[in-house]
């Protein structure tokens, strides 16, 4: 999986550098900005959810979750 998400990363970035309008290119990235960092909530969202209805704890979420704190583990759930 690690190979083709750098594949696609190094595709984008290929796209990304092919912009010679240099304000184009900034509009363009920060796009791509938005847009994982939606892709990421959205998964640590779905995660942290999934974690919890498998019978976890919310410690037991924040501690897998890079050791948040169980309410930030329980604001992640609810994509905050």
């Amino acid at each position: 999986m690690t190979d083709s998400v750098d594949a696609t990363l190094d595709l984008l970035n290929e796209q990304l550098r092919a912009k010679s309008d240099l304000a184009e290119r900034y509009t363009a990235v920060r796009d791509v900005e938005k847009k994982v960092k939606a892709a990421v909530t959205l998964h640590l969202q779905e995660i942290a959810k999934g974690l919890k209805s498998e019978g976890r704890t919310w410690p037991q979420v924040g501690e897998i979750m890079g050791g948040v704190t169980y309410q930030r583990a329980h604001q992640i759930s609810k994509g905050e």
